[in-house]
């Protein structure tokens, strides 16, 4: 499970705790949460660090 962030990791920018899967839709990243909710979002992905669990979506 990775956590996602919006534009830096700070607990302020946190969009989704415990993503289990990241999907794209129409021009969104759509992350996916262990409940299997699903949270889109326009930008670009800057930072997936499978290691840390960490993701970060540079947004405008």
């Amino acid at each position: 499970m990775a956590a996602a962030y919006k534009n830096e990791q700070t607990p302020e920018n946190l969009i989704c705790k415990f993503v289990s899967n990241i999907g794209f839709d129409n021009g969104k990243i759509v992350l996916t949460d262990i409940l299997g909710e699903n949270i889109a979002i326009e930008g670009k992905l800057s930072t997936v660090d499978l290691v840390k669990n960490v993701v970060v979506i540079q947004c405008a």
